[in-house]
Order: structure tokens, then sequence, then C-alpha cells
């Protein structure tokens, strides 16, 4: 089930943002606004608990700065990660994983507390969310973040979450839309259930004792519970809406795709604004999902690699940076700049300037190439992965869950493989694949071992036209919801991503040659003209000279002011940190 919103995300966030994460006085804030910064934190009023906005908002206020509005609803969205006092951060979950081995007989310790469908709580959520909205309508906050470090559980941790009565109840409903009847879910399952309301959730702990590949029972309560967390999201997300139909959601700390609801085929469509870790593909798949949504990213440092990476995730898609400054380093406790904020400046000046506007109306151009972002295919390699590890998966951490793992390695690989060939691809869910073979001359699978009918079709059907295929391992040897194929023949030629450039012969529209090859291109329309970006892969090292195929497009630099005329073939030097913007034109 794919979640569908309409959001004002796109028409309201009309230039890039620099927000200051730390509380600072009027002084302090006259600093930061010099240096370019536009809009602060506040932190929400949870219930009338904490310091009211209006005292918060002063400061900012006086300064001729914006401001967001910070965790209106981490107890809901956060339950397992968030501040108490004496505690660790993940103290929650720690709890439970604790209570959970003591005891793996009782299922209650793997109730989510709160439920993500508890109603009392969702109408103190909804309240809350209204009542902030509508005090801080007149004053236009870029948005409202429903929570920080958001999961079902900690974060992308691992865990049985929920098998709360709630949480059963939603998952027998959805059950019944996912399948239809009772004897279809029967005959993918294995089980010989009488009636919706007896069915249960299988366990881990079940999943890891039970013998053959037929994983559906444990696959599908995973899946529901994304589905869960994205439908708890926009839930939020609505509430924000009928406040103020021009308001912005949000939640922040996005991890990268995996467990704790970090299905990003359903996770982009609940929000409007993610604050998000630029890894594993995340802003470009949330960019290719829905292009609406305004992803932000957070900096903690001012060194040639930090600002590197900023330009970096901007080309890649974001649209405003968070600046963490909990050691007063971009502006003093006297108001003085810090020695962060010269190098700032320069990046901060560019992202407010031309450039900045440019990249915020620009449209990412995509070669002929698709990959497919398998979810389900995700959950199947995990289970495969550990199913013989007995109930050590109680004690993985979500900074365990952060590792590699072969889906992961693949779908890296393969966009890193294509980057350095010069080609932008687009990546697809598992529900646009099912509807149709993608547009694209290539599709690749990066380790897409579960597929559903409907896709292998569509894949069918694509190389049967002449679609090229690609795959790291033979695709779709279980179907979506986790029970292995008897007979799989998907088409599909294995080439591991290494080795792409022999199995894909297409060519980028401006080609670049560069020293080691290393130099990304990123390429964009923007105002009725073609903005190629050019940056170095990593930081470090002299300006390097690259040449650039422009088949005698008109070219003129951005940032320098200089127009190169109609040129075949341009030769241009590369800062070691900062993209060069050429704008082309026929």
């Amino acid at each position: 089930m794919m979640l569908l919103m309409t959001s004002p995300a796109c028409a309201s966030w009309d230039s890039f943002q620099i927000i200051e994460w730390q509380a600072r006085d009027a002084p302090r804030l006259q600093t930061l606004r010099q240096l370019g910064v536009t809009a602060v934190t506040v932190i929400a009023d949870r219930d009338g608990t904490g310091t009211p906005l209006d005292q918060q908002t002063a400061a900012p206020r006086q300064a001729g700065l914006r401001w967001y509005i910070e965790n209106i609803a981490t107890d809901f969205y956060a339950s397992y990660h968030r501040y108490t006092p004496g505690e660790p951060v993940n103290w929650r979950f720690l709890a439970a994983q604790e209570r959970y081995k003591a005891n793996p007989g009782d299922d209650t310790a793997l109730y989510r507390e709160p439920s993500l469908l508890d109603q009392t709580w969702r109408e103190r959520i909804g309240d809350r969310l209204t009542k902030t909205v509508l005090r801080q309508k007149s004053s236009g906050p870029l948005y409202y973040s429903l929570g920080d470090e958001t999961g079902v559980a900690d974060l992308s941790a691992y865990w049985d979450f929920d098998l709360s009565p709630p949480s059963v109840a939603g998952f027998r409903a959805w059950l019944r839309k996912q399948y239809g009847s009772l004897a279809a879910l029967n005959a993918e399952w294995g089980t010989a259930y009488t009636g919706w309301d007896s069915i249960q959730p299988e366990t881990t702990r079940e999943t890891m004792r039970r013998t053959g590949d037929n994983f559906a029972p444990w696959n599908d309560f995973k899946a529901w519970m994304d589905s869960s967390f994205a439908d708890a999201l926009r839930f939020g997300t609505d509430a924000v809406h009928r406040a103020d139909p021009h308001a912005l959601s949000a939640i922040e700390g996005v991890q990268i795709p995996g467990w704790g609801g970090y299905d990003y085929a359903k996770l982009a469509h609940a929000v409007d604004v993610m604050e998000i870790y630029d890894g594993d593909e995340n802003l470009p798949l949330v960019r290719s999902i829905n292009p609406r949504v305004v992803p932000l990213i957070t900096s903690f440092g001012a060194d040639s690699a930090s600002l590197h990476g900023i330009w970096r995730s901007v080309l890649r898609g974001a649209r405003g940076v968070i600046l963490w400054d909990e050691d007063n380093t971009i502006v003093r406790p006297d108001a003085s700049p810090g020695p962060r904020a010269a190098a700032y400046a320069p990046i901060f000046a560019a992202l407010r300037g031309e450039i900045g506007q440019r990249l915020i109306d620009a449209e990412p151009i995509h070669d002929s190439v698709a990959i497919l972002y398998s979810p389900a295919s995700f959950r199947v390699n995990w289970i495969l992965d550990h199913r013989h590890d007995g109930d050590a998966w109680m004690h993985r951490s979500a900074e365990i869950e952060l590792q590699d793992n072969a889906w992961r390695v693949s779908l890296r690989g393969y966009a890193d493989t294509l980057a350095r060939m010069g080609l932008h691809p687009r990546f697809i869910t598992d529900d646009q694949l099912a509807h149709g073979p993608p547009q694209e001359a290539a599709l690749i699978l990066p380790h897409s071992i579960a597929l559903a009918d409907q896709e292998a079709h569509a894949i069918a059907s694509f190389r049967a036209k002449g679609g090229i295929v690609i795959a790291d391992t033979p695709p779709g040897v279980f179907d979506e919801h986790g029970r292995r194929r008897a007979a799989p023949n998907i088409p599909a030629t294995i080439v591991s991503p290494g080795d792409l450039p022999r199995a894909l012969t297409l060519a980028p529209v401006f080609r670049v040659e560069a020293p080691n090859n290393d130099v990304e291109s990123y390429l964009f329309r923007s105002r009725g003209h073609r903005l190629l970006a050019l940056q170095r892969r990593a930081p470090g090292g002299t300006p390097e000279t690259v040449t650039v195929e422009l088949h005698f497009w008109h070219a003129r630099d951005l940032a320098a002011h200089h127009d190169y005329g109609r040129r075949e073939r341009l030769a241009v030097t590369i800062d070691p940190v900062t993209p060069i913007f050429l704008e082309l034109e026929r």
C-alpha cells in the first residue's frame, strides 16, 4: 500500500534555509543572521510542560529570523529514543530487550508503548498538533516537527514491535486487503486459520525455529509495521494540514533504509520535510519516490570534508541545513563569530544566492536507467542472514543494523558505478514496477530476491521489448511475502556492480574526462536551461582541470559569471571542495 498525499512543501519552500539548532540570545542571533542563518529551532511546549513558545520566539523574532517547532510528538513517534534525564537516550528499548530475553514467552514485552494505533494517544497527539499549529499559524514557522530520531523502536533497530491488541487488530485488517480471502492467506502462509480474528503475527523467535523457506507470516507482519508507522506519521501530517493547509510537517533524524519504519516507499509519502542522513542513496531515493518532500541535512563541522559533504548533499537534493553548535564554534557566547563562521561564509552566500535559488527549483535529469528499491528483498535477505543465529537477534542495536549486508552493498554499488559512468538513475518502487515496465532502457535489480508476480511479469515484458535487465543475483527467488518460489524464472543478466560497464553501454549526455575519474556530475533542468554541476568525488588535494564534452552547447559559469560561448569540448578547473555550475543552452 502506498500512502499518497498532496503536499504544500514545494510551493512554500522557495529558498535554501540555514537553521541554527541550539538556543541563542538576541546578540548571537544577530551574528548568525549576518552569517546567512535564516531560522532557529524552538522546542515544543508539549501539553504545557515546556517553555511557552512565545517566550522562545521573542529573540528570533527580534533578530528577523524564522523558526520551526521541534519535537511536538516525540513521545509518540520516538517513544524508544528520546531524552530522559539520567538515562541513556534509548533506555526504554534496552529495557524491552532485557525483559524479553528474560522471558521470551511473554509477548507483552513486544507491545509498543504507546501503540501507533492507540486511539487515546492519537487523539492526544492530534489535539496537541492542532493547538500548536493554530497558535503559531500567524507566525508561519518553517515546519512542524512531529518528532526527532523517530522509529518503530529505537531508530532503525530491529525489534518485534508491535504485538499489542490495537496493532494486531490493524494487522488483521491489513491482511484482508492484501489477500482478499482467508483461503489465499492460508495457502501463502501454509496455515489453517478458520477466521481472521484468530490470526497471530509470527515472531522472529518462532521464525528462527521454523524449517523450510516460507517467511511470509513473519515478513508480512514486518511490512505491516512499516505501513503502520508511515500511517501514524501521515495521521500527524493530516492534523497539521487541517489546522493550516499551508503548514509543513516533518520528521528529523531520518535513518538509512532498513528497520524501524524506514521503508522509503511508504515513508516518503508520509511527511513534507525530512532531516535526513545522506547515506545509502536515501537522498536520491526520496527525490525519486516523492519529489515534493523537502530534505534537510545537519552540519556538525566546517572542515573541508564537511563542506564538501554539504555541497554533495545539496546536489543530491537537500534544500536546507541544520547547524549543530554545542561547542560555540559558529558563534561565541560574546556574540563574536567563531572559527566555523568564516569557513561557512562562502557556502552560505552561494546557497542563499543565485546558485542556491537555481537549485531550489531545479529538476534532476535522469538517464535511461531505473534501479528497483525493494524493501521486501531487504527483509528476506535479513532473515536469511540471521535465521541460524537463534535468539542472538534480541541483542541487536540500531548501530548494528547500520552495518552492510548484501542488499545494501548491491544497491550502493550499482549507484556508485553508475555515478562513475556519468549516469543518473531513477529509483522505482515495487509498486511502480508491479504496475508496468519502466520507461527506461535499462532496469537494475540490486539483490532483488523477493518480487511479486506482477513485478516478475513486468520484468519479463520489459525484457521482451528489448529492455536491459541487470541483477547481481537471480531475482525473485522469493515472492513479495517471503515464500520461496518452486521454479523462479525471471530473466536478467547477472553482473556484479563493479562489472556493470561491460553490460551497460549507455553514454552520459555530457561526458566528463577527469584524472582517475574522480569527478561526479549532476544534471538538472532549470528555468528553461540545462544546469550541469561538477564536483570532486572526495575533498582534498589541489584544484584539478577536467574536460567536458558539450557538443556545442552554449556554456556559462554561474559562480564566476564567465561566458564560455559554444564549445565542442570545454576544459574547466574544479576546486577540491566547491562544485562548478555550468548553465547550458542550445
